[in-house]
């Protein structure tokens, strides 16, 4: 307890408190998490879905983001927080649909709505992050953040699959909502500090002419949707090679995830202190660099120690790139971050829609191999162009003592 709160006087007692209400959000979700997240497309396939079925299960979340502008300017225009609750809490109610329809068309609908509401708290999200935590710790305070997170997944997708094979989905993804609307109330103490109205993005064509009047903004646009696409295309494969190549039942499914959930654990705190201290841009051309990785193991047919390993280096970049991405959006600019948050996940929503079902097509017609092999040429052409990935210099005097430059070219 002395040590908190010598921690806490450091950050301030407001930071302090929402640091802790922020990390037990993410623990309950977590658990809500594990729970759902790594047996959506194992429970489809058993149950008889096509690839193109799967490829609709993945890309329904990053088609939900295609909605990213317009869900930015509505947080806005109102309090982010109950934003952020609302829209979570309503999308975890929706997986009961998920849970106990005995149809494929009623189990993509039930998952489709979770993903809508789910895209509208990101915007909000990202910005209730940037306003609660001072920019001299940000990327740390979310990193300790995101280790509860990935602690709390780990320990519970350990137990996920057995419970998974033993009960079935209806009874353990019922248990899940009741974690996840758990997690939307805690979420729901965070204190956000007043701010003057952030000025919004402009209207209609907002997000191209928003990249086209940031250069570097169109930069990482470019950089992720490359690199990012090709992570995408390989999702409707990993669970049809799981199950149709190597048989696994959830138990084995719930390994691999551990064993991201383990390693983005670990990695967050590295990468949120590179971002504090040195470069965000960084992390995300390291990221980049992990995901070359696993459709390689999947092209040489591993077995499942290659895909534990393969599960952990995709656990080490997605932590890379998540931090990496907020903290590079969030220097852009000190107003309307919300809005730089909704085109980033717009263009998130583009890729993630096409990528899967292409990944789909690619599946029915050619097989496995040509999807993994396809996938790692995207991703090296999103590493090259993230190798010139410029920072970007804080606008504002905030934490500009810790800024090493505007445009540094990253080598990787």
């Amino acid at each position: 307890m002395r040590v908190w709160h010598r921690f806490s006087t450091t950050i301030g007692p407001q930071v302090a408190h929402n640091l802790l209400v922020d990390a037990g959000a993410a623990g309950l979700f977590a658990i809500f998490q594990a729970l759902t997240g790594p047996f959506i497309g194992i429970v489809a396939v058993q149950r008889g879905a096509t690839a193109w079925q799967i490829g609709m299960l993945s890309a329904a979340p990053f088609a939900a983001m295609l909605l990213s502008g317009w869900y930015a300017r509505w947080a806005e225009g109102s309090r982010r927080v109950s934003v952020v609750v609302w829209s979570t809490a309503l999308a975890r109610i929706c997986i009961l649909l998920v849970a106990w329809s005995h149809g494929l068309n009623l189990y993509i609908l039930g998952f489709s709505a979770y993903s809508l509401l789910t895209a509208a708290s990101n915007p909000a999200y990202t910005a209730v992050e940037r306003a609660i935590y001072h920019r001299q710790w940000r990327g740390q305070l979310m990193s300790a953040v995101k280790v509860v997170l990935g602690l709390s997944q780990f320990a519970a997708t350990l137990v996920a699959g057995g419970l998974l094979d033993h009960y079935g989905p209806g009874p353990v993804f019922t248990l899940a909502i009741g974690f996840g609307l758990a997690s939307s109330l805690v979420f729901s103490r965070i204190r956000e500090p007043a701010a003057p109205a952030p000025r919004p993005l402009p209207r209609g064509r907002r997000g191209r002419s928003a990249a086209r009047s940031d250069p570097r903004l169109t930069r990482l646009l470019w950089a992720v949707t490359l690199a990012g696409g090709g992570n995408l295309l390989i999702q409707p494969g990993l669970p049809i090679y799981q199950v149709t190549r190597l048989h696994l039942d959830a138990v084995f499914v719930a390994w691999i995830t551990a064993a991201w959930s383990l390693a983005f654990m670990a990695a967050y705190p590295l990468w949120g202190r590179v971002c504090d201290h040195r470069r965000p841009a960084t992390a995300i051309a390291v990221a980049f660099a992990c995901y070359l990785v696993p459709p390689l193991c999947y092209l040489v047919h591993g077995g499942l120690p290659l895909l534990l390993f393969a599960g952990a280096v995709q656990g080490f970049g997605d932590a890379a790139l998540d931090v990496g991405w907020q903290n590079h959006v969030m220097r852009l600019t000190d107003e309307g971050v919300g809005g730089y948050a909704g085109l980033y996940f717009t263009y998130m929503g583009m890729r993630g829609t096409v990528a899967p079902l292409l990944g789909g097509a690619i599946i029915a017609s050619s097989g496995l191999s040509p999807l993994f092999a396809l996938s790692m040429v995207l991703v090296a052409c999103g590493l090259w162009v993230a190798r010139r990935l410029p920072d970007a210099p804080l606008t504002s005097g905030e934490g500009a003592g810790q800024h090493r430059g505007a445009d540094v070219a990253i080598g990787v």
